[in-house]
């Protein structure tokens, strides 16, 4: 189960974090973390981003790269920002006539900044980025607090060092060893409930940090981690006035270093545990129940608790988002991973007399709400009735139960069955099954258990506990049973447990996610003149939608321009690929991508791509370990003015394919299934020492061999002749439409980081580059299978007509109409048959053959009935049957 490796994978992480190294190639700005991580509205304040050589500065080592000369501080609100401090300089000998030398900063840093927060900025969790030499950097998390902030104050190790703060203040920390603990300590009232939260996966740290909460005379009042991922949450009812300790550590002491930073806030405003339901109805506004600690007029929350602490609940009213952009979208400032990226919601907090809440997300319905009963139906007896199509939200009420659901079904009608409880933030691994009317005990889906399907294995891994959507074909009309449960129903219930469940008819639709094009590691986007920036789009279909799908960036800064890239029917991975001419100006900012296809309805559908980047990479790119990745709050791109050292040129113009044995030249891409063909490529290199290039092709499905479209590279191009061969196999079964291929090309280059040094001898670094997507047109060979009736009795009498009845089933959604034509054998003489029609939308039509009255008596062979379609407006497809009869007199 998805859920429980994830702590693993992070101490395994932990564990080779200071063996990790700057990933190969030319450079480009990454940042590994940030300290603080965040600071409150309003004053200045100077942080620290650093990146790779190890350093010790206030007991915190940094990791990172390339974060040469270093310009400022980019964030996703305009109201943060950040200017970079330079080093002092040396100071100046008076016996010495020259200036002394300007000091550098270390490429990787520490570098320092001043960051100032407008007043107005909302308290959130934002993106932060540098800007250097060598562009803009991956993001990191920087949040915006509305209470005090304070930095960890070393020695701290122990209940005599604790740093003293206040109720209502945040500790902003780092473990920065594996036995590191760090001790706080506050005054508080009796009555008053505490809550100690302490950020790390959230903040993009690699921190599993442990929190404990002690009285003056050493007895555990609380113990918390893995709250949420690795985040820790703990809370208290003060017993008496006193001090209090909260005690800090790595969980299992393992790991420590720069990047296990943390904030840990101490307060008595309201946290929200789980909001029910979960889910609204865009638009409409709705109440829903906050289940949380200090909660304003609040009530006990039915006896529910998060791990052993009792809840309280609080019904509120809100209003969600109505505009169809926003319907579509997950607009949610805190961290966001793979699997739920994919939902559709927005981000709450609530505000109360101690301040705000921690935000916390809640999702768009699909169909109409409905809300589980609070009694439940845990038999087939007391089973809920769905008013299917609908969409359910619902929790296990009590231990070891079952939820129960009734539905109504036509014979033959097909319905989605689906569960999501991980994919909207539970904690948990639910199955369902549906069951026969007749007899309860009859599972007529099987077990629908873990989804093993992702839409990346290791780039954006959406792998999850939850079912997958599941197919249901009603096989006689009567009532059918849903039955929802959950692997942990017996220690897990109430609203931690939350799920929706979907019966809906098909709604076939999308969604879409790019990346910077760096599977394995951390990266912003950065283009060099006369080269190219690209990104990896994964596309997750919903509902069997199988078309083709566009995707096109906007906003593009001058000199930068790109070939939409097409994700053909059925695939669901492309390259995007950013193309800056050799002279295109400087440049950071944002840009948004969108992504089209059409619905079954014949409507576009046009969805916004949604920003990610991998939060931490793999030391092992080669071992499929899925990397931790992460939705952005935006697309950066940033153009730089050092030189690409190569471009590569495809030319599908002299594309050819074998025709008897000889290259015939084709006049276009587009190609039937099952053809083959070849396109030329062209490196043109900008440096003068040409270098041999390694060309792949980038793949579009999780198995390359499988995809629609497969290329072969038997020729690579070399330093001696810069020109490679790309063969192009389209499967017979390759559905019609659009494909998209990308190539990219990889060579040793020599770079010089400091080109002024006295020893500019650098080295040979990979270097990547990549082609347009290439466009191949996929035509059917047919679309339809054509079916020819007999004329009666088979024979046609002389001076007599008989019908033949024409049946076409049609394929690949082809809704057109069919010219149908008889041509008689060669040398039949008096047997003929006008030309006829199968309309739009139809599926037959009579074809009525004559026998004229001095027509010769006899047998009738392979006469041919051609039936001919025009596919996508412009292309003939031709189907032949062929037909015998008799004539006679």
């Amino acid at each position: 189960m998805r859920r429980l490796v994830f702590g693993p994978l992070i101490l395994i992480a932990c564990g080779t974090t200071a063996a990790q190294q700057a990933p190969p190639g030319l450079p480009s700005a990454r940042i590994s973390n940030v300290f603080p991580t965040g600071a409150k509205a309003g004053p200045t304040h100077v942080i620290r981003a650093f990146g790779a050589v190890l350093k010790s500065d206030d007991d915190v080592t940094i990791i990172g790269s390339d974060l040469d000369e270093p310009e400022k501080l980019y964030f996703s609100h305009p109201g943060i920002k950040g200017v970079y401090i330079a080093p002092p300089l040396p100071p100046v000998d008076p016996k010495k006539k020259d200036m002394p030398p300007m000091v550098k900063a270390a490429p990787n840093g520490p570098h320092k900044f001043k960051v100032t927060v407008a007043a107005d900025v909302p308290p959130g969790t934002y993106d932060l980025r540098v800007i250097g030499k060598y562009g803009v950097s991956n993001p990191r998390a920087f949040v915006v607090g509305n209470i005090n902030e304070v930095r960890e104050k070393e020695p701290n190790n122990d209940v005599p060092e604790a740093q003293r703060v206040d109720i209502g203040t945040t500790v902003n920390g780092v473990l920065s060893a594996a036995t590191d603990v760090d001790y706080s300590v506050f005054t508080g009232k009796k009555g008053q409930r505490v809550v100690v939260s302490c950020l790390a996966s959230s903040i993009d740290t690699r921190a599993t940090p442990m929190i404990e909460i002690f009285d003056v005379g050493g007895r555990k009042l609380a113990v918390n981690r893995n709250y949420r991922d690795s985040d820790a949450v703990a809370d208290v009812i003060l017993p008496e006035d006193g001090d209090y300790y909260i005690r800090l550590f790595q969980f299992a002491y393992q790991g420590g270093g720069a990047d296990f930073g943390y904030r840990l806030t101490i307060s008595t405003g309201p946290w929200i545990d789980a909001v029910f339901p979960p889910i609204v109805e865009p638009g409409k506004p709705a109440q829903v129940t906050l289940y949380g600690r200090n909660l304003p007029n609040s009530q006990s929350a039915d006896g529910f608790t998060v791990d052993g602490r009792p809840l309280e609940k609080l019904t509120v009213t809100i209003t969600p988002p109505a505009e169809p952009t926003a319907l579509t979208r997950l607009s949610v400032r805190g961290r966001i991973e793979p699997v739920t990226a994919l939902q559709d919601g927005f981000e709450y907090t609530f505000k109360g007399p101690n301040g705000l809440s921690n935000p916390v997300p809640i999702y768009f319905a699909r169909e109409k709400l409905a809300i589980k009963k609070n009694a439940g139906g845990t038999t087939a007896a007391t089973a809920e009735a769905l008013p299917v199509p609908c969409e359910l939200a619902g929790f296990i009420s009590r231990r070891g139960d079952s939820d129960w659901y009734s539905f109504d079904a036509k014979k033959g009608e097909q319905l989605y069955v689906e569960v999501a409880a991980e994919r909207i933030g539970t904690q948990a691994d639910f199955f369902f099954s549906i069951r026969d009317h007749k007899d309860t005990k009859r599972d007529l889906s099987g077990e629908q258990d873990d989804d093993p399907d992702s839409l990346h294995p290791s780039g954006f891994y959406t792998r999850t506990s939850d079912p997958a959507p599941y197919k249901f074909t009603a096989p006689e009309d009567g009532k059918y049973y849903v039955v929802v449960g959950c692997r942990e129903a017996s220690v897990l219930t109430g609203p931690r447990s939350t799920y929706r469940l979907r019966v809906s008819p098909a709604k076939p639709d999308f969604r879409a996610v790019a990346m910077p094009y760096s599977r394995h590691y951390q990266s912003g986007a950065n283009a060099w003149q006369g080269g190219t920036q690209a990104y990896d789009v994964y596309v997750h279909r919903i509902d069997g939608y199988n078309g083709a799908i566009s995707i096109v960036p906007e906003g593009l800064p001058a000199g930068v321009t790109a070939k939409p890239l097409t994700i053909g029917p059925t695939t669901r991975w492309g390259v995007l690929v950013l193309n800056a001419a050799p002279g295109a100006a400087a440049f950071v900012g944002p840009i948004t991508m969108k992504a089209s296809g059409t619905g079954p309805d014949g409507k576009p559908l046009v969805r916004e791509i949604r920003p990610a980047t991998v939060t931490w990479g793999t030391s092992q790119p080669n071992s499929n370990v899925p990397v931790i990745a992460r939705l952005d709050q935006s697309f950066i791109l940033s153009v730089r003015p050092e030189k690409a050292p190569f471009t590569l040129i495809p030319e599908p113009a002299n594309a050819t394919t074998k025709l008897n044995g000889k290259d015939e030249k084709l006049t276009s891409l587009t190609v039937k299934q099952g053809d083959k063909f070849t396109v030329p490529l062209k490196v043109n290199w900008v440096l003068p020492d040409k270098q041999n290039v390694t060309l792949t092709a980038e793949p579009t499905a999780p198995n390359p061999q499988n995809s629609p479209v497969t290329v072969q590279i038997p020729t690579q191009p070399t330093k001696e002749k810069p020109e490679g061969v790309l063969n192009f196999d389209v499967k017979p079964t390759a559905p019609p439409g659009v494909y998209s291929i990308t190539v990219k090309g990889v060579a040793q280059v020599p770079f010089t980081r400091d080109p002024m040094a006295k020893d500019k001898k650098g080295g040979n670094v990979p270097a990547e580059e990549f082609t347009e997507p290439i466009l191949v047109t996929v035509i059917p060979l047919s679309v339809a299978k054509v079916t020819v009736g007999a004329i009666p009795n088979n024979t046609l009498k002389l001076g007599m007509s008989g019908e033949m009845t024409i049946k076409v089933e049609r394929q690949f959604e082809y809704a057109g109409e069919f010219k149908v034509k008889f041509t008689p054998p060669m040398g039949t003489m008096g047997v003929t048959a006008d030309e006829v029609t199968i309309p739009a939308g139809k599926d037959e039509v009579k074809l009525v053959v004559k026998a004229a009255a001095d027509a010769k008596p006899g047998a009738v062979s392979n006469a041919v009935v051609t039936v001919t379609a025009v596919y996508d407006q412009k292309h003939t497809i031709t189907h032949e049957a062929k037909v015998t009869f008799t004539v006679a007199k």
